[in-house]
């Protein structure tokens, strides 16, 4: 019977993809493997046995001379070490290791190439993943930008992730609340977009129930800003204040 190789990463190149120094992440990981032998010991359950070795098993590697501990993480070990982390980084983790396995499955399908071609390929795929992560950072500044809503947030972080991936790996907001321009509450209003700025500014209305600050691009140049658009809850106040 022939029986499928596991497919691992080395601890040293997952150190890198998550910006943090090998001899760390192995300390992190001797406790990840604590954790789930607890769990080993204490599960009861026979039909779900939890092994330490399905997520990292142990290995050394030889650098001038002088062994070292490092280890071979398993999918089902990145995924446990992803769910470690918060927020950004854990997103871009998720999708360097997705990306990383989803190559080695096309190597094995294709077969063992020339390492002339293999070579190349590398290259090629370095090169590739260089610009998608100079893509994601972009996104990813964005969604720094204090102004912008939550929901604005949401989208620019699951850019930077499907930018990362090749493939969407997280949800986009179902949906959108219908908004309106300063200059299309003018026209219902029969006032100018000035005025309607100046009476949301005087009369507070620039807060999370009668809209949000978006990016779009300025009319005067090729930059993008903030633009700050209107819910329709901001009708019947506006209704009240002109009478």
């Amino acid at each position: 019977m022939n029986k499928q190789i596991e497919q691992t990463l080395d601890s040293r190149e997952v150190a890198e993809m998550l910006g943090k120094e090998h001899k760390n992440l192995v300390r992190d990981i001797r406790s990840y493997v604590e954790e789930l032998s607890l769990l080993q010991n204490e599960e009861s359950d026979s039909r779900l046995k939890i092994e330490p070795s399905d997520f990292f098993q142990e290995s050394k590697y030889i650098k001038r001379g002088k062994e070292y501990p490092c280890f071979k993480i398993t999918k089902k070990g990145c995924e446990f070490t992803a769910h470690k982390l918060t927020g950004i980084k854990g997103t871009e983790f998720t999708a360097r290791y997705i990306n990383r396995f989803h190559d080695m499955e096309n190597t094995i399908r294709e077969g063992i190439p020339q390492k002339e071609k293999a070579d190349t390929q590398d290259r090629t795929r370095i090169m590739e993943m260089n610009a998608r992560s100079r893509m994601a950072q972009t996104y990813l500044k964005l969604a720094q930008v204090d102004t912008l809503s939550g929901t604005y947030k949401t989208i620019l972080t699951a850019k930077a992730a499907e930018t990362l991936a090749g493939e969407p790996i997280l949800p986009l907001p179902k949906s959108e609340r219908k908004v309106y321009s300063a200059s299309e509450i003018g026209e219902l209003f029969g006032i100018s977009t000035n005025k309607v700025g100046r009476i949301a500014n005087e009369c507070h209305l620039k807060t999370e129930k009668y809209g949000e600050y978006r990016r779009s691009k300025s009319e005067h140049s090729v930059k993008e800003v903030d633009t700050w658009v209107y819910f329709e809850s901001v009708i019947p106040e506006l209704e009240r204040i002109l009478g």
